[in-house]
Parts: structure tokens; sequence; C-alpha cells
């Protein structure tokens, strides 16, 4: 999914409240949606100026107000710039710059919205600091605002007093409304909204349009064939290997060897059973073997045990992070009892996978051969500019906007064409074009630096 701001960060930087000619008397909310520009309801303005129906023309008088999640203690003052009391929005200007952290609420046009969590805070009657209330949206009036519901037993809903407030969509991550109108009912827990999309198409502002989900969220995972992106000609490569021998996959940290694993183990089944232990798990190479054996219908934890219940049959042996191989107790003889095997059953054969060859990770022995000289090493290297291009295209996704030819570039060129670290930029660039304010730079740099 994009990448959910806090809503409580999001929206003290843009909570106003708003007060009466008395500097005391709280009315109602308001929100920041630009530098000066704070947007409120029509009937709010009128109740904090005392008049008693909504004027035509722009009304003179200075609205108090201040930011009580941000500096409750600075007063400030606006006056109306813009004026559609028909539709119950007004839009204030500032006098003077808001408080250090200010910030515009980030307004989202949503879809269908029926059922998205919300929230709001607002000032109803005897709690003038404000109170947090929370709901679903259900859907449009013939008015074209929104309504909404409690669905609480118990908790505060929204009231009078919490008109102009900004309505945070959960699950957009975002603001998609104002909050315009209660129901007068007490025990209709109901109340109504103004959309953004309204308020936007009166009032020029940035409006944040809602992404698809990051299609570059977890796109490692390994299992998920759709995924297997920019390793097609490598798989064939290792299959094509396999018809004559065992194979030792030898590439750096995620560059893509055990995606290879996973998709080879799916291509191979069911014509051809095939095993994967993954040394990165915490379990013991000879109770993998006992396992292993087990499955078959045999018995024992040896090499010979699981000859036996092979029975001629043929089977593939996938070993994956084989870098730690010696800590989970697959060692020389472990691998000696492997190598006799491949060399005894035509139908056998293994291949690993680990981020140095085998010969650098298990003693050389004393005397005779080396018991790795029957894999047959396969460097897996970076993606070609094809492959990275494909995995930019996301076509897993094709919903989810594609990037720019130059902003392909750049991110092909930054991450050196490695598969994950192009992911991880990719995913940090497509967060902001949701976001233009996130820092997607050091967002992967922080990647870069949990993967050392």
């Amino acid at each position: 999914m994009t990448r959910q701001a806090d809503p409580v960060d999001r929206i003290q930087g843009a909570q106003v409240r708003i007060y009466a000619v008395d500097k005391e008397t709280v009315i109602g909310s308001g929100f920041l949606v630009g530098r000066r520009e704070v947007v409120t309801c029509a009937h709010v303005v009128t109740r904090a100026l005392g008049l008693s129906d909504d004027p035509p023309e722009p009304p003179p008088g200075p609205i108090f107000l201040d930011f009580p999640l941000l500096a409750q203690d600075r007063s400030l003052t606006a006056r109306v710039a813009r004026w559609h009391p028909q539709d119950d929005i007004a839009v204030l200007e500032l006098e003077s710059d808001p408080p250090e952290g200010a910030e515009p609420a980030p307004l989202v046009k949503g879809g269908d919205l029926w059922g998205h969590p919300i929230r709001a805070f607002g000032f109803p009657d005897k709690h003038p600091k404000g109170v947090w209330a929370s709901g679903i949206i259900r859907g449009p009036t013939a008015r074209g605002w929104l309504q909404i519901e409690d669905t609480k037993e118990i908790g505060y809903w929204v009231e009078p007093g919490f008109s102009g407030a900004p309505v945070w969509d959960d699950a957009l991550g975002g603001v998609v409304g104002m909050v315009a109108a209660a129901e007068g009912d007490p025990s209709v827990k109901a109340a109504f909204i103004i959309p953004a999309s309204l308020i936007a198409s009166l009032v020029p502002m940035p409006v944040k349009r809602p992404l698809p989900p990051n299609p570059f969220t977890d796109i490692l995972a390994i299992r998920d064939p759709a995924r297997f992106i920019g390793r097609e000609r490598l798989l064939e490569r290792v299959l094509r290997q396999l018809e004559a021998g065992s194979v030792a996959l030898i590439g750096e940290r995620k560059i893509g060897k055990s995606s290879v694993l996973w998709q080879l183990k799916r291509r191979l089944e069911p014509e051809t059973p095939t095993l994967l232990w993954d040394f990165f798990e915490p379990i013991l190479a000879r109770q993998l073997l006992r396992e292993a054996i087990a499955r078959l219908g045999g018995s024992g934890d040896t090499w010979e045990d699981f000859r036996a219940a092979l029975r001629g049959r043929r089977m593939v042996l996938l070993l994956d992070e084989l870098d730690l191989a010696l800590e989970r107790g697959f060692d020389l003889d472990m691998l000696r009892g492997c190598r006799a095997l491949c060399q005894r059953e035509p139908g056998f054969r293994l291949v690993t996978a680990s981020r140095v060859p085998p010969w650098n990770i298990f003693p050389r022995p004393e005397r005779g051969s080396t018991p790795w000289d029957f894999l047959q090493p396969l460097e897996v290297g970076p993606f070609t500019e094809e492959e990275a291009q494909r995995l930019l295209d996301h076509p897993w996704a094709p919903e989810a906007p594609r990037f720019d030819p130059a902003t392909c570039r750049e991110l092909i060129a930054l991450s050196g064409r490695h598969p994950y670290r192009l992911q991880r930029a990719a995913h940090h660039r497509y967060e902001a074009l949701a976001d233009p304010d996130y820092d997607w730079r050091a967002g992967y740099e922080r990647d870069l630096e949990a993967l050392e």
C-alpha cells in the first residue's frame, strides 16, 4: 500500500479552533489548506461573528482562531477571503503566518468511500480543549455531501462543535472532507461532511490524489510467480544445466538466488519431487534429512537411508543459504554423502545458493578430491537494462502508474541494476508520487544500511 501518514501528526499541523468575538467561546473548527489559507464552514463564520444568517457577501469582521494542537496560547486573526454560503464553505486568510509546525492538510479526492474508517477532532459542548471522534463513511446525499455514522457502543461522536473539522480517512491516508452538520436527534449517531472534491472545485488548492497500493512493496515475495521478474533467462539456464548435473548458484545478498530456487521448485513439481532446505531457518541438516527420508516412506538419517527410500526415483534437492551450512550441521561428510548420491543415482540433482562459492564455505580436505567438484558454478549477477526496466514496469500491478523514462534511468543507475536495491529505490520513489514532501532517497539509504 502507499505510505500512510500518521493521522494525529498530520491533523494537528492543520487543525484550527475558531472563537466568537469574545475570544473565549469556541464556535467550531477549520483546517489549514495553504500557507495562510484556512477552510471552514460558512455557518461557523456566521456564528463566530454573531450574525443571524449567512450574508450574501463575505462578512468583513475579523475571525479569531488558534492552532490548539500546536500553539493554543497564540491567538491569530483571519478575514474571509472566499465565501460560498450556498455550499457552506468559507476560506479564511490568516493575517500572519501560522505557528511553527503548521502544515496544510493533505486533501484526498476519494472514489467509492463506503465503509472507510474516519476520525475527526472537534469542540462539542463542555469540551473547549477538543475531543476525538471516529466512525465510518456511508454514501453521498442528494446535496453531494457524505453521510458518516458512528459504529461504536461508547466514545465520542461527531456532534455540534465539530463543524469545520477535517475528516481523516484511515484507508486513504488523507483528509476526505469537512464536517458540516450533525443529526439533530441525539439517538441517531449520524452526521454529514462536505467532500474534498467539492471543496477543491470551489477553492483552488493542491489536492493529494490517492494512488493504487505501492506495487514495489514486498516485490521479493519469492514464492509469487507473478512477481518473478527479470530472472526468467537465469531459471531456464539452471534447468538446462540440471540435465547434465548439479548446480551452485553464486551471487551477493538479495540478488535473486532464493526466488530462482522457489520458481525452480514450482517448475519441476509435480513431475519431479523437489525438496527445498533453507539453512536460514535454525533447523539441523540431519533433521531435514530424516524428514525427507520419512516423506519418501523410509526411515533413518543417512544418505544411504535416503538412497534406499528414493528407490531410483527422480528428485531435486535445493539448498538455500549454503553459507550457513556448517552452522546447521551440513559439513564435509554431509556434502560427500550428497555427492555420492548424485554419482550413484542419475535421477538425483542438487542445486545450492550461496553468497560465496562452496569452496570458500567448506574446509578443504587434507587428502582426496574436493567434495564440491560435482557442482557446476553459475554466477548470479545484476539485471540487464531490459530486465531492470521490466521490473519498473510492474506488470503484476497494471493499475499503478508507471515511472517516466527519466525516472527509470535514475533508479536503474542509482541501484546498479541490483534487483533488491532497484525495487527498494522504486518503492520509495513511488511513495513520493503520493507525497511530494517524502524524502525518498533518505528512505532508500536507510534500506541499504539495513542490508549491510
